[in-house]
């Protein structure tokens, strides 16, 4: 006869399995993803995270669990993002978006030492768009200048504790994208308008691991975690259209592949008490964006305008702040805050990327739980920015010669958090 354990578990990946259809991500890989606990810690959770939430941030930490649980996350996020999409020195506004960015996470404990956890959620992406823009100075085309990139992960864990000091845990990864990109830039040395698209892009990446430490210290007063994301590269097929004004270059409909990749990431953290109610925690984190060089595309139909997008992008470092208080009883007080590098280089700037600057993002939240501890809610909210007045531009970013544009670019976003977590 199955246990009630066991008959939650299934029920629990049966639940898993419904929900995945739905799940979206959302942001390019923004600096706090979709647990509202960790989210509200800046994402500082590599050293701690003892939840099932643990098959994202560090599978170590899985080996910590109490008990089993199923964990739902939504985070409903707002971006928007500005730059000169018509050329030079001009400014349009882009669209603010709403990215429905979600996760479903799970954890069953196999005995003293063995963890086992489950996940489908976000991993990263870009959303920006801006409607309406005119290209070309003597032959305008007017069109929308977006690009929506959504990868989402599903994620089966094992975590084992080594002793009361030490565990150690491994998450395999398969990855899958969703892409439409629209390009709108000016060609004929910026005379004629030229509108390009690469749309209902998607595709696999069926092998992809994380790797996780973490120690904690015999009182649990400190403790420190690292965590290693290998690179997943992705090939997604769709469709190229290409439209140039006055001339004879219409290829609506002909088959495309895009190829990118999520670069490898490394996190290492730590944590520490200052009492009973107060707790610190740092981070860092640093993703290999240098071996993304461009976006290619390419196609068995025909020739395509545009089969590279150039980026040339800077590794990123994210540091990360936060403190949590626990001093009221059955809450925790929560807020900390970001730092990110910029990735894009200002010479290879893009509307429709990356804002060409550092990152500041601002978190806060708080956690309770309910019927007598076995259902926690953890509620956050985060706002970030980025923004550069004197982008000069000027590097190629297509292999059609067409010019980063300078100017101001800038971006906001902010993004609500929640978190329901039933523990059985």
């Amino acid at each position: 006869m199955v246990s009630r354990q066991g008959r939650l578990f299934v029920l629990s990946s049966l639940a898993f399995a419904v929900f995945t259809g739905n799940a979206v991500a959302g942001g390019f890989e923004k600096a706090t993803m979709w647990d509202a606990k960790y989210a509200a810690l800046a994402g500082a959770a590599v050293s701690s995270v003892n939840t099932s939430s643990a098959v994202f941030y560090n599978p170590a930490g899985l080996a910590r669990i109490e008990g089993n649980e199923i964990a739902l996350n939504a985070s409903p996020t707002f971006v928007q993002t500005n730059g000169p999409a018509e050329g030079d020195n001009s400014y349009v506004k882009g669209e603010r978006n709403f990215v429905p960015n979600a996760g479903l996470t799970g954890a069953y404990r196999l005995n003293d030492r063995l963890v086992m956890g489950y996940g489908f959620y976000g991993a990263g992406g870009s959303n920006t768009s801006y409607e309406g823009v005119t290209v070309g100075s003597l032959t305008p085309m007017t069109g929308d200048y977006s690009t929506d990139i959504k990868i989402m992960e599903a994620g089966l864990a094992l975590a084992y504790q080594i002793n009361n000091n030490w565990s150690i845990g491994g998450t395999y990864r398969i990855t899958y994208a969703q892409a439409d990109i629209n390009l709108a830039s000016a060609a004929i040395f910026g005379t004629t308008g030229a509108l390009v698209g690469y749309n209902d892009l998607s595709g696999f990446n069926t092998f992809g691991v994380r790797l996780g430490a973490m120690y904690r210290s015999d009182d649990n007063r400190w403790g420190w975690g690292l965590n290693y994301r290998s690179d997943v590269s992705i090939e997604a097929d769709g469709e190229a259209t290409t439209y140039v004004a006055n001339t004879a270059v219409h290829t609506p409909g002909i088959a495309a592949t895009a190829e990118t990749a999520l670069p490898t990431q490394i996190s290492t953290g730590v944590d520490y008490s200052l009492n009973n109610d107060w707790k610190l925690f740092g981070e860092a984190t640093w993703t290999k964006y240098s071996d993304i060089e461009s976006i290619n595309f390419s196609s068995n139909e025909g020739n395509l305008l545009v089969n590279r997008i150039i980026a040339n992008w800077d590794d990123q470092w994210n540091f990360r702040f936060a403190t949590e208080y626990t001093g009221i009883e059955n809450w925790a007080l929560r807020a900390g805050y970001i730092y990110t590098t910029a990735v894009t280089p200002e010479e290879y700037a893009a509307p429709t990327f990356s804002t060409p600057a550092g990152a500041h993002s601002f978190t806060l939240g708080a956690g309770t739980t309910l019927m007598s501890g076995k259902l926690g809610l953890d509620l956050g909210a985060e706002y970030n920015f980025a923004e550069n007045d004197t982008v000069k531009g000027g590097g190629e970013v297509t292999n059609t010669g067409t010019k980063a544009s300078s100017g101001k670019y800038d971006t906001n976003a902010w993004a609500l958090h929640a978190t329901l977590r039933y523990k059985f």
